[in-house]
């Protein structure tokens, strides 16, 4: 609740929507709920919101990116570049790394000046996956800038590690807004960025995306069955011989056992593959 008036006015209202919850069989909570000066700032959703000097010398209300929330996005890019998972393909893991920072970019673009965070943010990226890249393949820094590198990123032929940086600051635009119980307007409510959902890179089978992305450098987009050409994204890829059906899986794995199929075909190709392996059971 915003108030425009003195403190003693504020614990009124405070009073007043205990009371209002209170016929709804709800509590106030005592614990979450505080009274705060502007100038202080109070967090909300996830933003901090707070009053300050603006460029002309006058007070200004500004919204910025809590601490606690850098620390946070922090944390999960060293939860997800940790350097004692390098089984996992580098590309999974930079999709992982791509849907966390757009995701976390986004929902603060709209912040004051946020360029500055993206921009410290997208330095520690930067060695965070140059290092991790060092010790999946055991090699040196400069090694890695000479095989990995793509502008100012790092990326495989389909996948390119997304900076922060590359968020540029965006003006939230005010949209009218509608009373729901004098308009007939469904209110879109603010999608909040959740950690807990998000996938950090590891795979079922390690090194699979990597192996994926060989076998299409190598042997093409073109299904092998029905000959149609497809998007790299499309290739599915088909063990020619069931991998079940070999003792030792990396013999599985070598690219002459591997071919590149449409999903239509892939299918078609298990189902059989499953029938013949349960007729030798």
């Amino acid at each position: 609740m915003l108030c425009n008036g003195t403190k003693a006015e504020a614990q009124a209202i405070k009073e007043e929507l205990k009371e209002l919850l209170s016929t709804m069989g709800l509590t106030l909570s005592e614990e979450k709920t505080k009274i705060t000066h502007i100038t202080e700032g109070f967090e909300f959703l996830g933003y901090k919101i707070i009053r300050s000097m603006g460029k002309n010398g006058d007070m200004a209300p500004k919204v910025h990116i809590p601490k606690k929330a850098i620390t946070r996005f922090q944390h999960k890019m060293r939860e997800i570049l940790a350097p004692s998972i390098t089984e996992d393909s580098v590309s999974a893991k930079i999709v992982a790394q791509n849907a966390l920072t757009r995701g976390w970019c986004q929902y603060y673009q709209t912040t004051s000046s946020p360029s500055s965070t993206f921009d410290e943010l997208s330095h520690e990226l930067w060695w965070l996956m140059a290092h991790w890249l060092g010790r999946k393949y055991e090699t040196s820094i400069p090694q890695v800038v000479r095989r990995f590198k793509k502008e100012n990123s790092f990326g495989t032929k389909n996948t390119t590690l997304i900076m922060p940086d590359e968020y540029k600051a965006k003006k939230l635009l005010r949209k009218k807004w509608f009373n729901p119980y004098t308009e007939k307007e469904k209110i879109v409510r603010e999608k909040l960025f959740w950690y807990e959902s998000l996938w950090i890179g590891n795979e079922d089978r390690e090194g699979s995306s990597d192996l994926r992305e060989e076998v299409i450098r190598l042997k093409g987009t073109t299904c092998y069955v029905c000959g149609t050409e497809l998007h790299p994204y499309e290739v599915e890829i088909d063990h020619m011989k069931p991998r079940v059906r070999f003792k030792d899986k990396t013999e599985a794995d070598r690219m002459k056992h591997l071919q590149p199929l449409c999903t239509s075909c892939h299918r078609a190709k298990t189902k059989t593959d499953l029938k013949v392996l349960s007729r030798m059971r």
